[in-house]
C-alpha cells in the first residue's frame, strides 16, 4: 500500500468534502493594463503569458514594464502563495491555466487580463493542490459549462468562485502535490531533451544535405538561381 492510500484510509475513509473556491479565498481581476502613463511608478507586469506557460512563478518570470498608481501597486500584488488563472479564451476548453506564486514578487502587479486567487487562510501546500486541480476534467467540466461568449469565453470572478473542488486533510494535499511536482519534473526533462534532440536532427539534416563543404568527387556545385 502506498503512502498516499495509509493517509486517504486514515485521514479520510468515508470520502473527501468539497468545497466552493469562492469560500476558501476571494477572486480579483482588477489588474493592470500594458501601459506606462507619465507620473506614475515604474513597475513589472505579470501578464497573461506567464501564466499561460508556467506553473510556478518567482521574481524571475516577470519581464514586462509598466506603470501603476499607488492604488493599483496596494491592490494589484503578487504575494507568496496567490494563484494567477487565465479567465478567458478564444474556445471554453482552454481556459482555466493556473500557476502559483511561490515567493512575492517585489515591485511588481499583474495585468487585469488575469484572474488572482487569493486564499483566505495562507497555505502553500493548498495553493499548489488548487493549481493542479486546475487541470482536471473536476474543474474543466466546470469551467466550460459556466463560460460564457461567443467569439471569445470566459468566466467572471463570481464564476469562479461557484467551482467546486474536493479538498482533503493537508497531510493528503502535501503527499498528492508531491507526487505531481515530481511528474511534473519529468515531464520537464523529457521536453528539453525532445527540443534538444530535434535541433540536432535539424542541424545534421541541413548540413548532410546542403553539400556546401564537398569538393569534388563528381558532385557540380551550381546556383540556385540557374536556369537549366
Amino acid at each position: 500500500m502506498s503512502k498516499l492510500q495509509e493517509l486517504i484510509q486514515k485521514l479520510c475513509p468515508n470520502g473527501v468534502e468539497y468545497k466552493k473556491l469562492g469560500d476558501l479565498g476571494a477572486f480579483e481581476n482588477i489588474g493592470v493594463d500594458k501601459k506606462t502613463i507619465e507620473g506614475q511608478t515604474l513597475v513589472k507586469l505579470l501578464n497573461y503569458v506567464d501564466v499561460y506557460k508556467k506553473i510556478y512563478i518567482d521574481n524571475n518570470i516577470p519581464q514586462m514594464i509598466v506603470s501603476a498608481s499607488t492604488k493599483k501597486i496596494h491592490d494589484c500584488s503578487c504575494e507568496k502563495g496567490d494563484i494567477f488563472i487565465t479567465p478567458t479564451s478564444e474556445t471554453r476548453d482552454d481556459i482555466g491555466h493556473a500557476a502559483v506564486i511561490t515567493e512575492t514578487l517585489v515591485n511588481t502587479v499583474y495585468s487585469y487580463h488575469i484572474m488572482r486567487l487569493r486564499l483566505f487562510e495562507y497555505n502553500m501546500t493548498t495553493s499548489f493542490f488548487i493549481r493542479y486541480l486546475f487541470e482536471t476534467d473536476i474543474v474543466q467540466k466546470q469551467i466550460c459549462k459556466l463560460a460564457k461568449g461567443l467569439t471569445r469565453f470566459g468566466l467572471s470572478k463570481y464564476d469562479f468562485a461557484k467551482i467546486e473542488i474536493p479538498i482533503p486533510p493537508l497531510e493528503v494535499q502535501e503527499e498528492i502535490v508531491k507526487i505531481l511536482d515530481r511528474f511534473a519534473e519529468y515531464a520537464a526533462e523529457l521536453q528539453a531533451e525532445l527540443q534538444a534532440r530535434q535541433e540536432q536532427y535539424e542541424y545534421y539534416r541541413d548540413k548532410l544535405l546542403s553539400f556546401n563543404n564537398i569538393d569534388g568527387g563528381g558532385v557540380r556545385k551550381r546556383n540556385l538561381d540557374e536556369n537549366e
